[in-house]
């Protein structure tokens, strides 16, 4: 039986930051440590997660309900190979619906949306915790 997970806010850094050479070489170090830190730390696996981003904006709520979503390098200025990473982690489209039916059910205006792909806010820290 699954149990409940505990809600983690967290940051994502500076754009693709932990892909990148530093200086001083240890700039991103402790954030990487407490983000690698937090899959551990959970009481079982996670069989999806719900991740909500800044980078995302709409008239209304959007649910990304993509079962592959593709990746958007909303960063710039970069070094070209963080604008090659990749994240094939899949999406979960059935607990978008369930987060749609959730939603709507508290009377939030939403929408699900199967064509936007994940932005840096989110596939750069779950890449990260979950590699």
């Amino acid at each position: 039986m699954a149990i409940r997970q505990p809600t983690t806010y967290i940051s994502h850094g500076g754009g693709p930051c932990f892909f990148m050479e530093w200086n001083p070489p240890n700039e991103w170090d402790e954030l990487r440590a407490a983000l690698e830190g937090i899959g551990p730390s959970l009481p079982e696996p996670p069989s999806a997660i719900c991740v909500v981003t800044a980078h995302w904006e709409s008239r209304v709520v959007s649910v990304g309900s993509a079962a592959s979503p593709e990746l958007i390098y909303d960063y710039g200025g970069f070094p070209p190979h963080t604008y090659q990473l990749t994240y094939p982690a899949p999406g979960a489209p059935e607990v978008a619906e369930r987060i749609g039916e959730l939603l709507g059910a508290a009377g939030i205006d939403h929408r699900l949306d199967p064509a936007h792909g994940w932005d840096h806010g989110v596939f750069i820290p779950l890449k990260v915790m979950y590699p």
